[in-house]
């Protein structure tokens, strides 16, 4: 069976989103804080996590390795954002879909995002880590031991 690509869980997050939202509105956000600050602070949040994937995107392509989940990689990048989180696409990703939880006023997100970084967390970054671990070996271990997973 082939794994899911960690798009896909982000797509599956926000149709159950939307569709609890319709079936079950929860009401968390409307009239919790001032008209537009929910609103400002998720576009900051969707920002930076979009700036965080563009950082860590750039310092894999002068690597000259892949960004591709699931692709043996050519290089391992242990500096810049890499060298705060092994995974920074993924906590920029993560950042991305919390804003837009705020901007669209989606409160069904507030459960669907800790279960979208249970999944990345349990699926989709053990099989990414395998293969760090069979390309650079000894190097990888190092860079694991030193460097945390997620923040």
């Amino acid at each position: 069976m082939r794994k899911l690509p960690p798009d896909a869980f982000v797509a599956v997050a926000f149709v159950l989103a939307v569709l609890l939202e319709w079936l079950v509105p929860l009401p968390i956000f409307p009239g919790a804080w001032p008209p537009g600050l929910s609103t400002l602070i998720g576009l900051l949040l969707a920002v930076t996590g979009l700036g965080l994937e563009i950082v860590a995107a750039r310092a894999l392509a002068r690597a000259r390795t892949t960004a591709r989940p699931g692709q043996r990689p050519a290089a391992l990048v242990t500096d810049g954002v890499f060298s705060v989180s092994r995974n920074p696409f993924y906590c920029g990703l993560l950042l991305l879909v919390g804003g837009l939880l705020l901007v669209l006023s989606l409160d069904w997100l507030i459960v669907l995002v800790p279960a979208l970084w249970l999944a990345l967390d349990r699926w989709v970054v053990p099989g990414e880590e395998r293969l760090l671990a069979e390309a650079f070996g000894a190097d990888f271990q190092s860079y694991r031991a030193h460097t945390r997973r997620w923040l």
